[in-house]
């Protein structure tokens, strides 16, 4: 696992005012990437999905993210599995026309 991924988690917190602030923490992750396969491309496809590749992670450094970045692109998580050997696959598909993301619309 060498190449590095942010998990993002949206957080809330309440200001002086009692103002309630969403914020967007980035947390670190180590993984390895793996390319999409042309089966699982066309699967995917078949239902109107479009992965761009896997990270594999350790699994309990994963916590229900729905977005994770990568070479500073923002990355929806769209399918999980996890492994026999402790670790979690995230397919990841990045976003198009003007679908919401994390931080508004795209």
């Amino acid at each position: 696992m060498d190449e590095i991924i942010y998990l993002l988690q949206n957080t809330t917190e309440v200001n002086s005012k009692g103002d309630v602030i969403n914020k967007i923490t980035e947390v670190k992750r180590y993984a390895e990437i793996q390319s999409i396969g042309q089966n699982q491309s066309y699967q995917a496809a078949a239902v109107g999905l479009k992965p761009n590749f896997t990270a594999v992670i350790w699994k309990f450094e994963y916590n229900n993210e729905a977005y994770l970045k990568y070479h500073d692109i923002q990355y929806k998580i769209t399918r999980t599995y996890i492994r026999n050997d402790e670790k979690i696959e995230l397919t990841c598909s990045s976003q198009v026309n003007n679908e919401e993301d994390m931080y508004g619309s795209t």
